[in-house]
């Protein structure tokens, strides 16, 4: 009865309480403020300075950690991604689900390289501003059988004025009618975001006045084109795809539009894109954009971010369009689209004036509906600009053996298991085109590229890094009028460090390096352009944008790393799906070799009878 009474007093179940707390509060001490976040010591990779992970191994995963989401899903779950549960708990999760901790767990001895400018051999690109090809040379009507579909192009338009069987003028009165009839289809083509009548006409009369007068400044005099809307374009607002950018007019152009201007060619106005150029869909909610649609099927996406530029040209309102590219966004809808997308070596065309946040990866090049526009818009666009320095030292600009489609000598490296990466649709594709490039006399070369992996989440990590640094003021005062999509990716970006971001740039080196060594032995590296064709869009999607896991991981499998280390890469049309949606092939080659890319892409598109999209002008018909 003693016992049980001590048992029982307060002050003894007091004490022992108080007892069993300690050990709780030093466990709650230590957890909360001295344990180390990583959780304690991590085993670590080493790599050996210059050398490949061994052995080598194709090592791209596909991880979709999110279905497919959009509408009200995709805007409440963009708010909880916003919230503590979203960046303390669910944000790091999706990160190391996504393998975007792979890096951490490295070890990288090479320095980082923050910019993938390579030195060159040679003569060095004049100064002095002039177009390098004589674009003279380089026009040409390609010859086709009567009942087969073609695009106008360039050269059309150039040997049409000339003839005086049309004149700018009427050509401009033509496109200004299509673009007008474009915006009057169900759904919308929408490829068209801004564009002045007046301005338009101003462009087309004076260009008239010189053909009549026997004075064109260039081939492209009287030649429409199109600009993307991130690239300043006067008199039209540099929006970005966005409702909250660009709320005055541009007064100046950037470098690339002003040559255009100088050579004559008539800016039609500027083209929607993805918003922010922060996705590859090209799908914009946007309540001034609206969402470009895909000549081929007006229910599907473009691709993005150049979204309008690639409909535009593929729908026939111009035979070149502007585009900018970090990760696709130039090869990405020109394949969706089933024109020609050339994303030139990092550098080699200004940048001057175009409004693209990732700094370290963007590029900006022609999407063209033919490999000789392509061509001649990049001659004109390329050289050194004084107000891009990223640019100034850089090699003779060429056309070398354009012409010349017996590829015999022409090696090409391909990587069988990153080859046949992709929907079967596409893989035998593009496994017939590439049997085309050997008749012409092209030797395969199999080659392995190390690293994949680590190189995909190094350039996600600088994408992510370098866009939310360029877009603090954006995110930071105009998120509730972002797409959620966007603002979704934004969130995301916050989970990369600045560790992150040295250790991506670490990695940069060393696929350099790896690269290099395999361009020693190779001329080119072939790929199919993407991993499946263009999306259906659900009318979901228009409401907030879409959250597509697979489709970007599916989309960007073969062009992050032209981005990541600058390479010059083309994709090409090569066929069609069953449905009737088109399939592209890319050509990467090394550094400032835009030439021989070029040359094979122009061989190579004898492969593909183009059939004629559901939308498409005619200028000159």
């Amino acid at each position: 009865m003693k016992l049980q009474t001590i048992h029982n007093s307060p002050v003894i179940m007091s004490l022992l309480l108080g007892l069993a707390a300690v050990p709780a509060f030093g466990f709650t001490v230590w957890y909360f403020f001295m344990r180390r976040v990583t959780g304690g010591p991590q085993k670590i990779s080493k790599r050996e300075r210059g050398k490949p992970d061994f052995p080598i191994e194709y090592n791209i995963t596909n991880r979709v950690i999110l279905p497919r989401v959009s509408g009200r899903t995709l805007a409440f779950i963009t708010r909880i991604g916003h919230s503590f549960i979203g960046t303390a708990v669910l944000g790091p999760d999706s990160f190391r689900k996504s393998n975007y901790d792979i890096l951490r767990k490295i070890s990288i001895p090479e320095e980082p390289v923050f910019f993938p400018v390579q030195p060159f051999t040679g003569d060095a690109a004049a100064t002095d501003g002039k177009c390098p090809v004589d674009l003279d040379q380089v026009i040409k009507v390609e010859k086709t059988k009567d009942a087969e579909f073609r695009i106008d192009t360039v050269s059309d338009f150039y040997e049409a004025y000339r003839s005086g069987s049309v004149t700018p003028m009427e050509v401009a009165e033509r496109a200004i009618k299509a673009i007008q009839d474009s915006e009057e289809l169900k759904p919308r083509l929408r490829a068209v975001t801004q564009y002045d009548v007046e301005e338009i006409k101003k462009m087309a009369q004076a260009s008239t006045e010189r053909f009549q007068g026997d004075s064109p400044l260039s081939v492209f005099d009287g030649v429409p084109v199109l600009v993307k809307e991130e690239i300043q374009t006067v008199p039209y607002h540099s929006r970005i795809g966005t409702v909250y950018t660009g709320k005055v007019p541009t007064d100046k152009d950037a470098t690339i539009v002003r040559k255009l201007r100088e050579a004559g060619a008539v800016i039609l106005g500027v083209t929607n894109m993805h918003e922010q150029g922060f996705g590859v869909t090209g799908i914009n909610p946007s309540k001034i954009h609206g969402t470009a649609r895909n000549p081929y099927n007006t229910e599907h996406c473009c691709g993005g971010s150049s979204a309008g530029s690639a409909s535009a040209v593929a729908a026939g309102l111009c035979p070149v369009a502007i585009g900018s590219d970090a990760g696709g966004s130039i090869r990405i809808p020109a394949t969706q689209c089933g024109v020609v997308g050339l994303k030139p070596t990092f550098g080699r065309v200004s940048g001057s004036g175009c409004c693209g946040s990732c700094v370290s990866v963007i590029h900006q090049g022609p999407i063209a509906c033919c490999v000789r526009d392509a061509a001649l818009a990049y001659t004109l666009m390329a050289g050194p600009d004084p107000e891009y320095p990223i640019g100034l030292d850089q090699p003779a600009i060429t056309l070398t053996d354009f012409e010349n489609k017996d590829l015999t000598g022409i090696k090409v490296g391909i990587d069988w298991k990153y080859f046949r990466d992709a929907n079967i649709e596409i893989l035998g594709v593009c496994e017939k085109a590439l049997l085309y490039i050997e008749s012409l006399g092209a030797k395969v070369v199999e080659v392995q590229i190390p690293e994949l992996e680590e190189a995909r989440v190094a350039h996600v990590a600088v994408c992510a890094s370098e866009i939310r640094s360029g877009l603090t003021d954006e995110y930071n005062n105009h998120m509730d009028e972002m797409g959620k999509d966007v603002a979704n990716s934004l969130a995301a970006s916050d989970l990369f460090t600045s560790t992150d971001y040295i250790m991506a740039n670490k990695q940069r080196t060393r696929a350099m390096k790896f690269l290099g060594d395999i361009f020693d032995k190779v001329d080119c590296i072939i790929t199919p352009a993407t991993g499946k064709t263009a999306i259906k869009i659900h009318p979901r999607d228009l409401d907030c944008g879409v959250v597509d896991v697979d489709t970007m991981n599916n989309y960007m499998r073969f062009v992050f790393l032209g981005n990541l280390l600058g390479l010059p890469a083309l994709s090409v049309p090569v066929g069609y799906n069953d449905q009737g949606l088109p399939i592209g092939m890319q050509i990467q080659g090394k550094w400032w070799n835009e030439s021989v890319i070029l040359r094979i892409g122009h061989a190579a598109e004898g492969f593909l009878k183009k059939m004629k999209p559901q939308v498409h002008y005619s200028l000159l018909a």
